[in-house]
């Protein structure tokens, strides 16, 4: 069976389970599954930051999905503070990974930093897919547009680049990926903002399409600092409990830098009312 067939058909299986946890399960069900996500996502950043026994990558998924649930606890203004911090946080790797790839590969890091700018990652993105979920006037609709959109995405600069890439967007970091792609991914996310502007019936649908293809192009860069982590650690995938996708970290990747830039959208729209 080919990866593309493995690929599908765990997709295929996931779909559902996704589209009942999104949208119809109640929120403390969904942080309760999410927080069991995170640990298997924690587990395997451990093993991708040099932590190599069993126990230790237990207890160190385990403190992250403490401090995650716990960060739910903060007030309105520390979880805005957090996810500012998380957004120039990624601003700046983007950055560095468009201008100087080749460095970030090369550069030594020690392995607790590593570990640190992992559990800071995992816990923003838990923090702020439940604050969709949660705090986001139709939340669960806002959350499945999300990953709609990166689905969309990732599957737009799949088969473009298949089919037309040329052009290396971080040959460096992550080869297979293609400008063609990118453009790919981002034309079909431009129709799918349009037709969900009539649906969420938005007034501003210029501002809701660039909020949509900013997710979308942020998400793509999501997976590229997966794929940066991976290779300086020299392997292929984070994991093996997802066949054709690889890891849970795989499988979430692009959440990592777009649930923090959707938030902040919809924080910002909130402020702008």
């Amino acid at each position: 069976m080919s990866s593309l067939t493995k690929r599908i058909l765990t997709a295929v299986a996931l779909i559902p389970f996704v589209l009942w946890l999104v949208l119809l399960s109640p929120a403390d069900v969904f942080i309760v599954i999410f927080s069991g996500v995170m640990l298997v996502a924690a587990f395997e950043w451990a093993g991708l930051s040099s932590i190599s026994q069993l126990i230790p990558k237990l207890l160190f998924a385990v403190l992250i999905v403490l401090a995650s649930n716990l960060l739910l606890l903060a007030n309105q203004p520390v979880l805005i503070a957090g996810l500012m911090t998380g957004l120039v946080f990624w601003l700046v790797l983007i950055g560095l990974i468009i201008t100087v790839p080749r460095w970030l590969l090369s550069i030594k890091v020690k392995p607790f930093y590593m570990q640190f700018i992992g559990g800071f990652l995992l816990s923003l993105t838990f923090v702020s897919l439940v604050y969709l979920k949660q705090s986001v006037q139709e939340g669960d609709t806002a959350l499945m547009y999300l990953l709609l959109l990166i689905w969309v995405a990732d599957s737009g600069a799949y088969f473009s680049g298949r089919a037309f890439g040329k052009h290396k967007l971080s040959i460096h970091v992550s080869p297979a990926k293609s400008i063609e792609g990118l453009l790919g991914g981002m034309v079909l996310c431009l129709l799918l903002s349009v037709i969900a502007a009539g649906y969420f019936e938005q007034s501003q649908v210029a501002l809701f399409t660039l909020f949509s293809l900013g997710v979308a192009w942020v998400s793509v860069y999501g997976d590229l600092v997966e794929s940066l982590v991976k290779r300086r650690a020299g392997v292929k995938d984070s994991g093996h409990i997802l066949p054709g996708h690889g890891g849970i970290l795989d499988r979430i990747d692009s959440l990592l830098a777009a649930a923090p830039f959707s938030v902040a959208f919809y924080i910002l729209m909130e402020l702008l009312s």
